[in-house]
């Protein structure tokens, strides 16, 4: 029997796999001229736009958190970070389809999808590190130290925690990598008139 963690890790890149080949699939079907890919017509910039608004949703947690290091902000604008991380480049996987034809867009895809993995990675690392501290929990209650001596003992595990730290410096610079080749992709979009 597999643990759960990998279970759990099969799951979501099985469905990360399904997600990506559909929205391949669908933008293909779009595509129903040879002459004029769906990338290059006004719906798919439209669906492009769409897609910048809801990777644009990603960076309200991060900016609050970086405005208030000290909150501890609600699950919700956590799980919001996750889904819009998750929505807006499958629907940029509509708007830009298998058709590479230009290295700034593959480049910003390439990022993108980094970024999603690194995020996926992340929220890997976010459930286990919490596991393990809450496993920790319980063995401490059971050898019977104090509510206060638990959570001095955690509070110093939380803080020894280097993963999440390396993470953090990966996944903040591809982000930045990201947004900086999208920049230059909506720029050459709108210069050449693609709009």
């Amino acid at each position: 029997m597999m643990p759960s963690l990998s279970r759990r890790t099969s799951l979501v890149l099985g469905l990360a796999l399904v997600t990506v080949a559909s929205a391949l699939f669908l933008e293909y079907f779009l595509s129903v001229r040879a002459d004029r890919p769906f990338g290059h017509t006004q719906v798919a910039h439209l669906v492009g736009w769409m897609g910048l608004v809801f990777i644009g949703f990603t960076f309200v947690y991060p900016v609050k958190r970086w405005m208030d290091p000290n909150q501890v902000w609600s699950q919700r604008w956590f799980q919001a970070h996750i889904v819009f991380g998750i929505v807006g480049p499958l629907v940029i996987f509509v708007h830009a389809g298998v058709h590479f034809h230009a290295w700034v867009p593959i480049l910003a895809l390439i990022a993108m999808v980094l970024v999603v993995m690194s995020g996926i990675t992340g929220q890997a690392l976010h459930y286990l590190a919490f596991r393990t501290l809450y496993e920790r929990r319980h063995e401490s209650a059971f050898e019977g130290m104090t509510e206060e001596a638990i959570d001095a003992h955690l509070h110093d595990l939380a803080l020894q925690e280097e993963t999440l730290r390396w993470w953090k410096c990966l996944h903040g610079p591809l982000t930045w990598a990201f947004v900086s080749l999208t920049l230059l992709h909506i720029g050459g979009v709108l210069y050449f008139g693609g709009f």
